[in-house]
């Protein structure tokens, strides 16, 4: 929208083209410099008195706020007149609440509950809708201050709301619907008295008749909100933040209304307030420990175990080539226990990731091939780069962090990927439909896993180790071997992940001895890196380089104090000098 100069700025320019006219071109530049000087103390003067006469209480600095909400609706129809209103939801949810006033107030009602919308609706012309926000803004401002009471700024005070330097600025922190505080909801009895958890799931769960317009229940198809409600309003389906906050918050606000012992909040800072998100998560903490059975109980509608391999594809007739990998087990379960929501690995589906992922990809996945899915480092929903992040922790980095990053473990591929034996097939082998079948065979497959650590017998381990040839100046090195193998050992305990997947024999050792084959007696570190650095390989360290490297960047990343990296002699004895000849 067009931006209207003031009339007040019109009418000094007015007057200073009138009072300079007839002047010699000297005179009328230092005449127009004079009324210049006095133009600007007055403009000055009218912008401070514009923000002192408002209302608006916020002082200090930006501090953040959990309920701040930009009112930039007209935006959309080109640019504002006026900057952005700050509008601090909470302030005004409880000033209502001191009238005996509810959210209707502002909001429209839609198929009985109350909608995100503002009463403005945004198939109105923007004149309307600039006039229903200070009709109702502005109005219910007036009508307090005239019968006495603390209240907004009025009609007259535009900067006061229209502020182009707000002192706050937004803290609004996500909130998580994890399984213990999904857990929460579906086992109360508040939400539906004297019902119990399938009672419960239709609050919320619903699916879509498009014949009749209408939402309904039907048991045993609960998915996630994402199956229909994107990011963005698409199709009249609303926004995830939209639908969220109509369900969510009408059905607390009905709770209040009952007196419910338990109603959760309806304050945008007592979902979105880092203090109100510390108090969920500690008695989320404290239901999960008085559980029988800790997460048993928070088990959703999903397979325990199963495999994960292709989709056949829709065609029978053509079924699509088998895969050159063998199929995965997956222990759903046990990866349920590291993670607080189904997201974690699923998008905005509960389906197979094959449905999707197809091995040539497809549109629903945005092309991103089932192989990709599962390996792409670089994405925290892939196996891979889920594991990768779990191997920046001390216990792991030290080995890890030097290992070359586009490097594929071809070796270790045999741990996801395996060759079904016939005996771990159920009767009417060879087809691995329906869900069930996968689920058996999954299950058969993994309990026969080894899940201990592989290393060689610790009495044929050496038990300590020279490092020579590094310097001239100092005596060689003695690592205490043998006892860093088994503490590595030992910090494994209590992870599967790390269990499983160091199970090989002489795994451990790679560490330290990388590019070489797994053996008792790996060849000496000098067979690669010559004690000089050699110009011709520049990729490849030097002798010394090449220990200094591995030791010290595995010491800093494990946080071990000592040795320090800057004390020489704490591996190192110098070397004596050789007595002069008399």
């Amino acid at each position: 929208m067009r931006r209207v100069p003031c009339q007040e700025g019109l009418g000094v320019l007015a007057f200073i083209g009138e009072k300079t006219k007839g002047l010699h071109s000297m005179e009328r530049k230092m005449e127009f410099r004079k009324l210049a000087v006095i133009l600007l103390v007055c403009a000055a003067t009218s912008v401070l008195s514009i923000r002192a006469g408002g209302s608006d209480d916020r002082t200090g600095t930006s501090t953040g706020e959990p309920d701040l909400i930009m009112i930039d609706t007209m935006a959309a129809f080109g640019r504002l007149e006026k900057p952005p209103v700050a509008f601090l939801h909470d302030k005004h949810t409880d000033a209502l609440d001191r009238e005996k006033k509810g959210c209707k107030t502002c909001h429209l009602v839609e198929n009985e509950k109350v909608s995100t919308v503002f009463k403005a609706k945004s198939a109105a012309k923007p004149e309307e809708i600039k006039q229903i926000y200070h009709a109702a803004c502005s109005g219910c401002h007036n009508q307090m201050a005239a019968a006495g009471k603390k209240s907004g700024p009025p009609d007259t005070q535009c900067r006061s709301c229209h502020n182009d330097d707000p002192r706050k600025s937004s803290s609004v922190m996500d909130i998580a619907l994890n399984k213990v505080l999904h857990y929460r909801h579906a086992e109360s009895k508040e939400i539906v008295p004297g019902a119990d958890q399938k009672d419960n799931c239709g609050r919320c769960h619903h699916e879509y008749d498009r014949q009749s317009g209408k939402i309904y229940y039907e048991k045993g198809k609960e998915g996630t909100c994402r199956y229909c409600h994107q990011d963005k309003q698409k199709n009249n389906v609303k926004s995830l933040r939209q639908a969220s906050h109509v369900l969510c918050v009408n059905c607390h606000v009905e709770l209040v209304g009952k007196g419910s012992r338990e109603t959760g909040p309806y304050r945008c800072e007592g979902c979105h307030g880092p203090e109100a998100l510390a108090a969920i998560e500690k008695r989320n903490k404290e239901k999960l420990a008085n559980l029988p059975g800790k997460d048993a109980r928070l088990k959703r509608q999903q397979p325990d175990a199963t495999l994960i391999l292709p989709d056949p594809g829709s065609d029978p007739k053509n079924p699509l080539p088998p895969p050159s990998m063998g199929p995965v087990p997956f222990d759903h379960r046990a990866h349920e226990k590291y993670n607080d929501s189904c997201r974690s690995c699923h998008h905005t589906s509960m389906e197979a990731c094959g449905k999707c992922h197809t091995p040539a990809g497809s549109k629903e996945s945005s092309f991103v091939r089932l192989e990709e899915s599962m390996h792409l480092k670089t994405s925290s929903h892939s196996c891979v780069g889920c594991h990768a992040e779990r191997q920046v922790v001390p216990a792991c980095a030290g080995c890890h962090n030097h290992m070359e990053k586009t490097a594929r473990p071809f070796a270790a591929c045999r741990l996801c990927h395996v060759q079904i034996p016939d005996k771990a097939l159920p009767p009417g082998k060879g087809a691995l439909t329906p869900q069930s079948r996968k689920m058996e065979v999954a299950e058969n497959l993994l309990k026969g896993r080894n899940m201990s650590p592989g290393i060689f017998p610790p009495e044929e381990i050496p038990e300590k180790v020279q490092i020579k040839g590094a310097t001239e100046k100092y005596e060689p090195a003695e690592m205490p071997h043998r006892k860093i193998i088994l503490s590595l050992i030992n910090g494994m305990k209590d992870s599967q992940l790390a269990e499983y997947f160091h199970s090989d024999t002489g795994t451990m050792c790679l560490g330290c001895h990388h590019k070489t084959p797994v053996s008792k007696q790996p060849p000496p570190c000098g067979t690669c890196h010559g004690k000089p650095y050699d110009p011709r390989q520049p990729n490849r360290l030097g002798l010394q380089a090449a220990f200094h490297q591995l030791c010290l960047k595995c010491h800093k990343t494990m946080g071990l104090a000592k040795p320090s990296p800057t004390s020489c002699t704490a591996c190192h004895k110098e070397k004596k000098k050789a007595a002069s000849g008399g």
